[in-house]
């Protein structure tokens, strides 16, 4: 940042006491605030308000403002005071009380104070720009020893994890004569082929294994629960298998190299007073020890948690809709809320923060319901939620509501009988989905996964196939849709067709999501359903699609620090007799070019109910923005496969498709030659061996391989072509 920020904050004061008169703490503070803010983000860290800090003593104080970074780390600390306080004199009681004297800055609009490393290390008087600019930089730049002790840990842990998970895999596949391991892996495997999807293979156990060792030191440092792992549904079967072989030296031995991580983590976790911020970090954690720990899965899953200040609007929203729509809260006895991918559990923490506490009890035990499909993040929230419970009833509560399962593989709650979903298996776990199931759901919440489909086959990341759900897409968002091609079985889009079945007659859908359900023509089937389902939808639109739009960038723009465009959606049905609903749709924008913590400061500044909606009659081709008026559709098409009539063509093809042209096409005939050569000694080579990723893979080359048949050159198929 530039002095001219602190020229603007100067007159801004000046005013201030001009107008106003005032010249107390909290009237000149939020300027001030402001000015920190400004040189922060340049820095990629923000202020937050009056965060609670953990003494030497144990004892918590607040600090008007915490600098903080993405990994949650505490830059530096300010503290505003009066203009009519002796600052030497307040700067003395703050120590003695145990604020922190590594990096704070303290001032009363007259004078600022920066103290680092116990001492005083710079003054300045705030009306001299310049004096007040080198402090001011001299406070941002300076990283103070945790923040840069967490940070070489994470830079080590993605550097090491990679050699212990390596390690562990192969530990596991030598116990294949270990009778006692075969015995309790396979009934463990059945556990989940049965309460969580079909499709689960012996390799997805042991990956399960893996990460259920990693993540028990994380959970008995940052929630001081040792127990956990011995004492949790799914947990316990995993030890179970554990306890056949990784026991003591061998386990302390593997995980040497990650111990400082661990240790780090703990002496983080051990500074953190507030929950609310123990969540933050807990979400950081995990997201940095997933990505590292397999970058592959974290994609497919769609490993982006949801701001704080996202959930809490969200949440307050949608109790907001249900009074609004229905005369209930959600709080009130009766009121089944879902949150079917539930992370790290954000979006149930914040609803028990949420509700009162007299009703609480209620709603934990018996209405409050969340699944989770990969193992992590299952631990995660189950502890997650746990704990903000037991902080807010000052007792500790099992959540019996957390199911261990694929979403979207259950249909259960549209079978007339639930015990043929799971035969007669008394597993915990599955006794909660078919409990589950028998709820009807009023309220459907969260973040779904975002992961669209793999640019090519060579990522070997594809999302697996969920034969039902899609079969409800294809007969419902394609079936209404005009486009010619219809990707619409990205991750977000089933979730959206489940969610919207599973609320049945009267509730509310609230997710947010990757915006192109708003105005691609991908969509419009999409859109089609919604104005025929539903009564009333609520839009807010945080745009950043960075390529739609080159000029911004997805990590300053983006609420997700993600490429992709996100929105909120409200979603509201009522029980009806219509044949024909007339969808209130209602839509906000935000500028494509505002920062993320912009977009976010919004969030949290905005009631639903105060928010000036944009009414939208779709036009005739479903279209919710940039409305068409034209007669295209009078004009003959000039190919149409779902169209036997007034077309010029009754068929499409995509013509010679190669799925590898840079291997297959050249200007020179030997060069071709060579290449496809040493394409196919590349390939031939690897047919008995894993997929090696110099190949081009597609589905007709994978199949070749599964079945370890070779490929062969022949010079008499070349042939003269002409290419675009």
């Amino acid at each position: 940042m530039s002095i001219h920020s602190v020229k603007a904050y100067q007159r801004e004061v000046e005013e201030d006491r001009r107008y106003g008169g005032s010249a107390n703490e909290l009237s000149i503070r939020d300027a001030f605030k402001n000015l920190l803010n400004d040189y922060a983000r340049a820095k990629g860290l923000r202020l937050i308000y009056e965060l609670p800090y953990k003494t030497a003593t144990g004892k918590s104080v607040k600090p008007d403002g915490t600098l903080k970074d993405s990994l949650q780390n505490a830059w530096g600390f300010w503290e505003s005071k009066d203009e009519a306080d002796d600052i030497d004199e307040e700067i003395r009681k703050k120590f003695a009380k145990g604020y922190p004297n590594d990096n704070i800055l303290f001032e009363d609009s007259h004078t600022a104070v920066l103290y680092q490393h116990t001492a005083e290390v710079l003054r300045a008087d705030m009306a001299d720009a310049e004096q007040l600019h080198e402090l001011i930089t001299k406070f941002i730049n300076y990283e103070r020893p945790e923040v840069k002790s967490f940070r070489e840990a994470i830079n080590r842990f993605q550097e090491h994890i990679p050699h212990v998970t390596k390690a562990l895999r192969e530990i596991i596949e030598a116990q294949a004569e270990n009778p006692a391991y075969i015995k309790q892996r396979d009934e463990f495997l059945e556990l989940c082929k049965e309460a969580i999807n079909p499709d689960v293979v012996i390799e997805d156990v042991r990956e399960m294994l893996i990460q259920h060792i990693l993540t028990a030191d994380i959970f008995n440092t940052i929630f001081d629960e040792p127990h956990f792992h011995r004492e949790n549904n799914v947990a316990k079967e995993l030890e179970q298998v554990l306890d056949t072989f990784f026991t003591g030296s061998l386990r302390r031995q593997t995980l040497d190299s990650i111990k400082h991580y661990y240790d780090v983590i703990n002496a983080r976790a051990a500074d953190i007073a507030d929950h609310h911020e123990k969540q933050k970090f807990l979400k950081v954690v995990y997201e940095t020890f997933y990505k590292s720990y397999n970058p592959k899965a974290a994609d497919r899953l769609g490993v982006v948690y949801t701001p704080n200040e996202i959930v809490r609007f969200m949440v307050e929203s949608t109790d907001y809709l249900l009074h609004q729509h229905f005369g209930k809260f959600l709080e009130d006895k009766g009121v089944e809320i879902l949150d079917p991918a539930t992370g790290t559990g954000t979006f149930i923490c914040d609803i028990i923060d949420y509700i009162s506490p007299h009703k609480l009890e209620h709603k934990y035990r018996e209405e409050l319901h969340a699944n989770e499909v990969a193992i992590l993040p299952y631990y995660i929230s189950n502890l997650n939620i746990e704990f903000t419970y037991k902080q807010r009833m000052k007792k500790y509560e099992e959540y019996v509501n957390l199911c261990f399962m694929d979403t979207l593989d259950n249909l259960g709650f549209k079978r007339a009988r639930q015990n043929d979903l799971f035969n007669p298996f008394t597993e915990e776990n599955s006794k909660r989905i078919m409990r589950q199931n028998a709820k009807k759901i009023s309220v459907v919440i969260g973040n779904p996964p975002y992961n669209a489909n793999q640019q090519n086959e060579n990522d070997n990341n594809k999302n697996r196939d969920y034969p039902e759900i899609d079969q409800r897409i294809k007969d419902t968002f394609i079936k209404n849709s005009t486009a010619q091609k219809t990707k619409l079985y990205d991750m977000y889009s089933r979730f959206y067709r489940w969610a919207i079945d599973r609320i049945q007659d009267n509730g509310v859908i609230a997710f947010v999501t990757n915006r192109s359900f708003i105005d691609s023509r991908t969509f419009d089937g999409f859109r089609k359903t919604i104005q025929d389902e539903f009564d009333n939808a609520y839009i807010i639109d945080t745009k950043s699609d960075v390529r739609a739009n080159p000029k911004i960038s997805g990590t300053k723009h983006n609420v997700f620090g993600i490429q992709t465009g996100v929105a909120v959606l409200f979603l509201v049905r009522k029980e009806s007799k219509k044949k024909k609903r007339n969808c209130d749709i209602r839509y906000v924008t935000m500028d494509d070019f505002w920062t993320a913590d912009q977009k976010l400061e919004w969030f949290g500044e905005h009631k639903i109910q105060n928010i000036q909606f944009e009414h939208i009659k779709p036009d005739k081709n479903n279209n919710w923005l940039d409305l068409t008026d034209n007669d295209w559709e009078k004009l003959i098409l000039t190919a149409d496969t779902k169209s036997s009539s007034s077309v010029l063509f009754n068929a499409s093809y995509n013509g010679i498709v190669s799925n590898r042209d840079e291997w297959v096409y050249d200007f020179n005939k030997k060069s071709l030659i060579d290449k496809v050569k040493f394409f196919s000694d590349v390939f031939n080579d690897h047919v008995k061996d894993v997929y090696n990723d110099s190949i081009k893979w597609s589905e007709t080359l994978k199949r070749r391989y599964d079945a370890g048949k070779k490929i062969s050159v022949d010079a008499k198929y070349i042939i003269s072509v002409n290419f675009r």
